[in-house]
């Protein structure tokens, strides 16, 4: 043993505490949840669209009308099926959604409760300070690494996610392929639909919520990261990459970036 250690062949293993592995397993079932909703809203539409009710049109400022708003409820009110059957599916399928959303709803309550009375509630904040970062990435990160102190770079958090690209060697040749998809998957999910926000993203600094506890030195390396990220994006889309490409690189560099504010928000409470 003491052979493996100096021969550096034995890496240490960091072990979660009960309170981090029970925000892991509500991250899971936050998710879960999440999928439900998405699931049964789907079936809802699909209904609606074998029946040949569309809710179509465009807005006053000329933009298409979204689904799931106080105008489409209002206007869901007004569909009447023909048939006994079909109107007892709608109001099944409506109930459906309704449920799943009120249980969406009292789970993500309790999962940010929890979130807050935990040992990561600083570095969850602090992660929200980047461009698309939102709670659930940062609460599922902040919850995957635990301790921050454990990666020495960027390149460590980028493979331990899955989002390094795989590597083919022969000889002095070497090839880069796609994403290695090894690790958490549903963090490496949220923070691929995380970068997507970059394609409509402006280059206004994002706002914090009033009484944020986060320093500001933290704060001014999230905007600097959101920018870099926004910038990057675009010089790969101008080199003619492909959208999904670069998106999986920016996400790739989120999470590096989500790491540096961790540490950095774990070394200022310190």
């Amino acid at each position: 043993m003491a052979k493996a250690i100096l021969s550096h062949d034995i890496s240490p293993v960091w072990v979660p505490s009960p309170e981090i592995e029970g925000l892991r397993d509500l991250a899971g079932a936050h998710d879960a949840a999440t999928a439900r909703l998405a699931a049964a809203k789907q079936r809802l539409l699909a209904f609606l669209a074998r029946r040949g009710y569309a809710y179509g049109g465009t807005t006053p400022a000329g933009n298409p009308r979204r689904y799931w708003t106080y105008d489409f409820l209002r206007w869901l009110d007004k569909v009447r099926p023909a048939d006994d059957g079909g109107i007892r599916a709608l109001a099944a399928l409506r109930n459906e959604v309704e449920a799943a959303a009120e249980t969406r709803d009292d789970l993500l309550a309790e999962y940010r409760a929890a979130v807050a009375a935990g040992p990561l509630s600083a570095e969850v904040e602090a992660l929200q300070s980047i461009k698309g970062c939102g709670f659930a990435l940062a609460a599922a990160f902040a919850s995957e690494v635990g301790d921050f102190s454990r990666f020495r770079s960027g390149r460590q958090v980028t493979a331990y996610f899955g989002l390094a690209p795989k590597q083919r060697s022969s000889a002095d040749s070497v090839r880069l392929g796609g994403i290695s998809g090894a690790g958490n998957a549903l963090v490496r999910r949220l923070a691929v639909e995380g970068s997507w926000s970059y394609v409509q993203a402006s280059h206004q600094p994002k706002l914090m919520p009033k009484g944020s506890g986060v320093p500001l030195e933290v704060r001014m390396h999230g905007r600097k990261g959101s920018e870099r990220l926004l910038r990057r994006r675009e010089e790969m889309l101008a080199r003619g990459m492909p959208q999904a490409k670069a998106n999986a690189a920016t996400a790739a560099e989120l999470v590096r970036w989500l790491w540096a504010l961790g540490a950095m928000c774990r070394e200022a409470t310190e």
